[in-house]
């Protein structure tokens, strides 16, 4: 015998009975410079989301048929907490959670700021001749104005061979930074930690040959030289030795 299919029950919520009374003094923003309250939620912070859905059993089987709801209050999603954010140059409302424009003067702006970080950085580091035994211990050099392999090069050759192809000459950088390799290598206490989560209290104290399994670990991890990385450091600039 089949069942007869019993469509749900719809029922309404008297949200605004509820909201009433929770808001019955409103709520309090103290907006920021260059804030305003959200346009869409009007200050809120909430949305209705509506969520639909079908019955595997409804006899109707229209495709896409999905005649219910569950509908309940949630966070706008255009705003945080009912407030939006305006750009300072142009006043152009920003999209949730972005605190940047993309206005010319905003770029402007952020090219100022990045130029004279780059100048205290410069400031504060140690200048090198590039045949100076550190600069020479290096294995890897960078700089902005090198356009392949993420701005890091190894030899000098390659540094040139694109500087004279993409910059005018007026344009060539004096120096480069220096980098800090960083080699693979396996914690053998976090492994070890991580492999006793699950046991009992005591595991980890329990362990024995711990020195001869680390010993393990470091002779094995100097032996994977492919997987040095080299990272730009602020604390050498090299001269380029465009004369030599």
């Amino acid at each position: 015998m089949n069942e007869i299919f019993v469509k749900p029950k719809r029922v309404v919520v008297n949200a605004l009975e509820y909201l009433s009374e929770a808001l019955e003094d409103g709520l309090q923003k103290d907006l920021q410079e260059n804030q305003i309250l959200c346009p869409k939620c009007k200050g809120t912070g909430l949305a209705i989301d509506d969520q639909v859905y079908g019955l595997s059993d409804d006899p109707n089987k229209t495709p896409g048929y999905f005649p219910y709801h569950t509908q309940y209050i949630a966070s706008c999603d255009h705003c945080f907490a009912g407030v939006v954010n305006l750009c300072e140059y142009c006043g152009k409302q920003l999209p949730r959670f972005h605190l940047r424009c993309d206005c010319d003067k905003a770029e402007e702006a952020r090219r100022i700021i990045e130029r004279e970080e780059e100048k205290k950085r410069m400031n504060n580091a140690k200048i090198l001749k590039y045949d100076d035994d550190i600069a020479q211990s290096m294995g890897m050099l960078y700089s902005d104005d090198y356009g392949e392999n993420e701005g890091y090069f190894t030899e000098w050759e390659e540094f040139f061979e694109y500087i004279y192809d993409e910059c005018e000459s007026n344009c060539r950088p004096k120096y480069v930074w220096g980098t800090i390799p960083y080699s693979f290598y396996l914690d053998t206490d976090n492994i070890l930690e991580s492999a006793c989560d699950d046991l009992h209290e005591d595991a980890r104290d329990n362990l024995v040959d711990v020195d001869e399994l680390m010993m393990f670990h470091e002779n094995w991890s100097k032996r994977q030289t492919g997987a040095e990385t080299y990272c730009l450091s602020y604390k050498y600039l090299i001269e380029v030795p465009w004369e030599d």
